[in-house]
């Protein structure tokens, strides 16, 4: 493997390209597997509130011109930051590799045309939140959506809608946060104040694939190829299940085989019960992402139906993510370069042994029971969380472990059919962490609220997230509509919510 490949080179005018790595080409591949349903897997929409105080001695209507115009000045600005927001990628011939290639822009029209292309401002009268579950198009490459609720003077709700193999979770929290920072400043300069950006400098700023930003070795040992190895058939294994121990899996809407809208729900904990609940973690020495991992382990099982005959052990099988960020080199480890999918997954499966015969009992249980449990499986998922933060190679390993996973699409470009639902779907977990230290909660005379992340969910499983802001947490989930609904959903979540919250004594 030659690194040269993915260094960004000037085919035509103005055009650059390169190749993308192995989780760039992940991605893309599963959105170009499930193409024929018309939606996009795991398209990333990030969310954020924008509230604007008033300027002084500047009439309202006036100021809500103002705020519109520093939107647009502050899309434009980032596009010369981080202009990989402006790229795309294309598959290749033999459809096994794909090339993620950037158009600069060569005069002001074409910046116009962009800007009208991508800054889309929507005409209805609703939340961020209600449009994102409205099943929104998924952009071939990022559009930002400005949505202006009803009875709400300088407010915008902004939803970002990508690609997975542009930008990534942080990554969107990131983009957002430097996005708000020019609105701010723009809305306090007010007019005269407009970006004149000299065409063709924003090529120094384009990011380069993972690969190239955590220097991972070129070639792998032969002893890190043969670790590799073994962890794949772990988790190949781990994926099958067997009859003697069954795989824990969602009971879904049996009946469909393509999906439908992508949807989030959300549970907020107050301040308090935030506190109450880090203060909790700290004392035992595991984070939050450890304690509701541990409380989905306990739902899904909760969920099963209790075996009659044979195993009263189930399996609860799944992975985890894990931002790389701190494995990258500057500037690439820092909010500089946020439009970019650094992230790795586990190796390994997370493997967790569950007690059946509970399942029935779920809700009625002694709470010393639901706590005593809850304290083995969270030493488990800890443990394992650990482990991977503690493994020196992971680093190294994330592409590989990406690539095992990749699917293969037809030789001849075709569109693939849909891929049926899973027979064995569960629920995962990604933590966006304390969001505050991504997203500033005030810049300037902005004030921002209720920012969050999610990728489309095609599949029939769950998908749940977590992250704090301004001193609450939110567990959220996202799901597929052809085989689950909200009230199920949110029923899901409350429940985990109240094995911790019992398990913990809070």
């Amino acid at each position: 493997m030659s690194y040269e490949k993915f260094n960004w080179k000037q085919t035509l005018s103005g055009r650059w390209e390169r190749a993308t790595d192995e989780i760039e080409h992940f991605y893309f591949s599963l959105a170009k597997l499930y193409e024929g349903s018309g939606r996009m897997f795991f398209a990333m929409t990030g969310h954020v509130i924008l509230k604007a105080n008033p300027i002084p001695d500047l009439p309202i209507d006036e100021a809500e011109r103002r705020l519109d115009a520093a939107l647009r000045e502050g899309w434009l600005a980032l596009r010369f930051d981080h202009p990989t927001i402006a790229s795309q990628v294309f598959l290749n011939g033999g459809a096994t590799s794909s090339t993620k290639v950037y158009q600069s822009p060569q005069n002001s029209d074409d910046l116009d045309a962009w800007v009208r292309g991508t800054l889309v401002s929507v005409s209805e009268s609703t939340t961020g939140e209600e449009w994102a579950n409205s099943d929104p198009p998924a952009p071939l490459v990022p559009k930002l959506f400005v949505l202006r609720p009803a009875n709400s003077e300088l407010r915008r709700d902004l939803v970002l809608r990508s690609p997975h193999e542009i930008l990534d979770g942080i990554g969107t929290l990131q983009t957002l946060n430097n996005l708000i920072r020019h609105v701010a400043n723009a809305y306090e300069k007010g007019p005269g104040a407009e970006l004149t950006p000299k065409l063709g400098s924003e090529i120094k700023n384009l990011s380069p694939p993972y690969r190239v930003a955590a220097n991972v070795p070129v070639e792998l040992t032969p002893s890190q190829q043969q670790r590799i190895q073994e962890i794949n058939a772990q988790k190949a294994a781990a994926s099958k299940g067997s009859e003697s121990v069954p795989i824990l899996t969602i009971p879904y809407k049996v009946g469909e085989t393509r999906p439908g809208r992508h949807q989030r729900v959300n549970l907020w904990l107050s301040e308090e019960q935030t506190s109450a609940l880090v203060a909790s973690c700290k004392l035992l020495g595991v984070t939050v992402t450890h304690a509701f991992h541990a409380a989905i382990a306990m739902a899904v099982r909760d969920l099963q139906k209790p075996p009659v005959t044979g195993s009263l052990v189930g399996q609860y099988v799944n992975y985890i993510l894990r931002n790389e960020r701190t494995s990258c080199f500057e500037p690439y480890s820092s909010a500089a370069h946020p439009v970019t999918v650094y992230h790795s997954v586990s190796g390994q499966a997370l493997v967790i042994d569950m007690d059946l015969s509970v399942a029935e009992k779920a809700g009625t249980r002694e709470p010393s029971t639901v706590a005593a449990e809850f304290a083995d499986i969270l030493r488990q998922i800890r443990d394992f969380y650990h482990n991977v933060r503690d493994d020196v190679e992971h680093y190294a390993f994330a592409p590989s472990y990406w690539a095992a996973s990749t699917p293969s699409l037809p030789s001849d470009r075709s569109i693939p059919p849909v891929p049926p639902p899973k027979t064995t779907p569960t629920a995962s977990i990604s933590s966006m962490g304390k969001i505050d230290t991504v997203i500033q909660s005030t810049q300037g005379k902005i004030e921002v609220y209720d920012p969050w992340v999610t990728g489309e969910e095609l599949g029939n499983g769950y998908g749940a997230f977590l992250g704090t802001f301004r001193g609450r947490l939110c567990l959220s989930a996202a799901y597929n509509d052809a085989w689950h609904n909200k009230e199920e959903t949110l029923e899901f979540l409350c429940r985990c919510k109240d094995i911790v919250f019992t398990s913990l004594d809070i």
